[in-house]
């Protein structure tokens, strides 16, 4: 029986050796992406879900403090670094909808599968790429270049999310 195992690259001299999300500036150095603090939760649809015996979808509505994240990423397709105890599988960005004074995200349990475990929407979910490096480390790359806005990094759940944002192009 002949086993084969691709060899995998290594993690890029100088990534940050503590568990987190890192965004890798021009200068060389590394910003460290900061958990992002979930201040509200509030269920949709849960009184019709009790009636029916949960033959309804289930949403809820999440809300960030703050119109912007703290973290601005100069790059319309960045790519992030990851270590720690997440699974490259669960990863996803998600675009929030800022608001005057935070930003928001949806969720409904009729939109959770296997690789949107969040059940976020359809609509606010960046296809990434990802590559996993020797160490169990992986970097993480939006498919297509993201809009400005205001968004999510998140590992299946948004407990499990570090906030950021991108600004419109100076003209």
């Amino acid at each position: 029986m002949l086993l084969m195992q691709t060899a995998r690259p290594e993690p890029p001299a100088g990534m940050p050796a503590g568990p987190g999300a890192y965004f890798r500036l021009n200068s060389g150095g590394w910003m460290s992406l900061k958990p992002a603090v979930v201040a509200d939760m509030t269920a949709k649809g849960l009184e019709l879900f009790v009636d029916t015996g949960g033959y309804t979808s289930l949403g809820a509505e999440g809300v960030l403090k703050g119109a912007k994240s703290a973290a601005r990423i100069p790059e319309r397709r960045p790519v992030f670094y990851v270590r720690g105890a997440v699974s490259p599988d669960d990863a996803m960005v998600i675009r929030l909808d800022q608001k005057q004074s935070s930003r928001n995200f949806e969720t409904s349990s009729a939109d959770a599968t296997s690789g949107n475990k969040g059940g976020f929407k359809e609509k606010d979910i960046s296809k990434t790429a990802t590559v996993v490096f020797s160490d169990g480390s992986f970097s993480l790359t939006p498919e297509r270049e993201l809009k400005a806005g205001e968004y999510l990094l998140v590992f299946g759940y948004a407990d499990r999310g570090f906030d950021f944002g991108i600004d419109a192009d100076k003209k």
